[in-house]
């Protein structure tokens, strides 16, 4: 670490080093299937031993172990980069900086790949108990000071706890016109959904505002709301 935020910029990449290759791709990996690993071969090209003298990731999500004897001319040595894919669901792509030569020297390798996530218990995404089998992430939606003209968007997570198929909707209660939304429709047996809440205000004075809206499944309103709450200011 001391050798890569301080001496980078005086290290020069090391040409005597030749890679099987340098960027590996895991593809598609299951976070539920925990760490993976790929070793990195590389060649001595040069006339002299080569020691490698340690690694560096930006991410505690990446570890390394690598050749510790000094490689002699011709011979060949390895780094095995290990990707821990826990909370990290999506697209990832690391660097590590392998040092040498009393980390004069060094090259980059990088691991690749997209961390397919773990279907977590619905209570762990979803805590709030709408009722009817529909649990979704927020049960408040927190706009706060909206500029006339202006519009804010609010994202909430939505799941069936059910063995059947739901139809979902959402009903504004009262004269709330400057909230929009696109109601789900169908949600299979355990599925899961997100809804965008948009807020745009359009009022001429300063007024705060708290009004419901109401889940129906299967056209029953459920037992429980969620309370939107903003405030509208003229500029």
């Amino acid at each position: 670490m001391f050798f890569f935020s301080a001496n980078l910029f005086a290290q020069t990449p090391s040409s005597q080093l030749s890679y099987d290759k340098r960027i590996h791709d895991f593809g598609e990996i299951q976070e539920k299937d925990g760490k993976v690993s790929h070793t990195f071969i590389f060649t001595n090209t040069s006339k002299v031993p080569v020691v490698i003298g340690g690694t560096h990731s930006g991410c505690g999500c990446t570890s390394t172990d690598y050749t510790k004897e000094p490689i002699k001319p011709g011979s060949t040595g390895k780094v095995t980069v290990t990707y821990n894919p826990a909370n990290r669901p999506g697209f990832f792509s690391k660097e590590i900086v392998v040092f040498s030569n009393n980390a004069k020297n060094y090259t980059r390798i990088w691991v690749k790949g997209t961390v397919v996530p773990s279907l977590r218990p619905v209570e762990e995404d979803h805590p709030y108990n709408l009722g009817s089998g529909l649990h979704s992430s927020l049960k408040v939606l927190t706009f706060g000071s909206v500029k006339r003209g202006e519009s804010k968007e609010i994202g909430m997570f939505y799941a069936n706890n059910t063995e059947k198929e739901m139809n979902l909707t959402f009903i504004v209660e009262g004269n709330h016109s400057n909230i929009t939304f696109t109601n789900p429709g169908k949600l299979a047996p355990k599925g899961r959904g997100k809804i965008n809440f948009k807020y745009t205000s359009s009022s001429k004075k300063q007024e705060r505002l708290t009004f419901n809206i109401y889940p129906y499944v299967n056209e029953k309103k459920t037992s429980t709301p969620i309370i939107v709450k903003v405030t509208e200011i003229s500029d």
